[in-house]
């Protein structure tokens, strides 16, 4: 049984001081003698992309997830470090509200950070680049928590927003969000679409934060005639890739959560979408069906892109972006050679 992960937020007791624009910071660490020049610009998560140069380094950017542990604000956090020679962050909420943070204070070296604005706080630390650590986070006077990963050239992160809720007692529903993250990792056994990284699940009933990221291989017979499978998630977000790709696979996957363990099946596919038109466009799909055993082909619900079991409960996850059909990517051969084994299978 996998080891039981519980994030909690350690938070502050205020909100930091503000500054005035274009104020010049500098570092009290002997070690690092520094200055950064502030400025109120905006940071477009539309446009902008890493600097390779900052692949390997603390600087660049990174991106994730943000939500309060009630739950109410539900976003997709971008943040700048140094990537273009600014300290800003920006928050788009699955709602489409927009807020920004710039870099107010540094802790005691270049990598330990705080971040402020008019909807609230938090501090960064990016002194392992492969995990950025988000603390005191607070939103609208809200708790809150951070999720995320590096974002490379060559290697874009992706995140999706998602929620979950029970189907199997109204008069005792739990429910909150449950979002996905990657890093960029490809996978070879899976045209080298990305690696799933994180599963960010926020439950609303108690205000906790869980995380998995430590998953299973699976066999995916009821999708395509293949085995040992380690989770994909790729994602190409509709905000900066029109009509972008959507692949999701994670079966038979588990990790403790609470005084229980949660098992949960997810599945999208617009390759599947792409080579079955329209009437496929809001399918998600699973091979389990809560029978015992479950079904041996793969089974496709409208608008369910997830299924779970937790502590004799069941219920269902979705997200948020749009899933549009005929996507067309023919300049990827990974993509093109994906979508002819579907043909071939289908």
């Amino acid at each position: 049984m996998k080891k039981q992960i519980l994030l909690l937020s350690v938070f502050a007791a205020g909100l930091l001081g503000s500054c005035s624009d274009e104020e010049t910071i500098t570092s009290n660490d002997a070690t690092t003698d520094f200055e950064v020049a502030i400025e109120q610009i905006d940071f477009n998560p539309e446009t902008a992309e890493p600097d390779s140069r900052f692949n390997d380094t603390s600087d660049g950017l990174y991106h994730g997830v943000i939500v309060t542990l009630d739950t109410e604000i539900h976003g997709k956090i971008w943040v700048n470090v140094n990537n273009d020679g600014h300290y800003n962050a920006t928050v788009v909420t699955n709602e489409g509200d927009r807020f920004r943070f710039s870099a107010k204070q540094f802790g005691i070296s270049a990598t330990q950070l705080s971040f402020v604005g008019d909807r609230g706080s938090f501090d960064y630390d990016v002194s392992n680049i492969d995990n950025p650590i988000a603390t005191n986070v607070i939103i609208d006077s809200k708790d809150g928590h951070i999720a995320s990963v590096k974002d490379r050239a060559g290697q874009r992160a992706a995140a999706i927003l998602g929620s979950f809720t029970t189907n199997d007692d109204p008069m005792n529903i739990i429910s909150g969000t449950w979002d996905l993250i990657t890093d960029g990792t490809p996978n070879p056994d899976a045209f080298n679409f990305p690696l799933l990284t994180e599963v960010v699940i926020t439950v609303t009933n108690n205000g906790n934060v869980y995380s998995d990221t430590d998953f299973e291989t699976f066999d995916y017979n009821c999708f395509f005639d293949t085995n040992g499978i380690a989770p994909i998630f790729l994602h190409e977000d509709p905000m900066t890739t029109p009509n972008g790709r959507n692949e999701f696979w994670a079966q038979d996957q588990s990790f403790l959560l609470g005084n229980a363990t949660l098992n949960y099946w997810l599945g999208q596919s617009s390759g599947l979408v792409d080579i079955n038109g329209p009437t496929f466009a809001d399918h998600g799909f699973h091979n389990n069906d809560f029978a015992d055993p479950p079904a041996s082909v793969c089974t496709s619900v409208d608008g369910q892109k997830g299924i779970w079991t937790w502590n004799g409960r069941t219920g269902i996850s979705t997200f948020d972006d749009p899933f549009d059909v005929e996507m067309r990517h023919s300049e990827n051969a990974n993509y093109e050679a994906f979508k002819q084994m579907l043909r071939a299978n289908n």
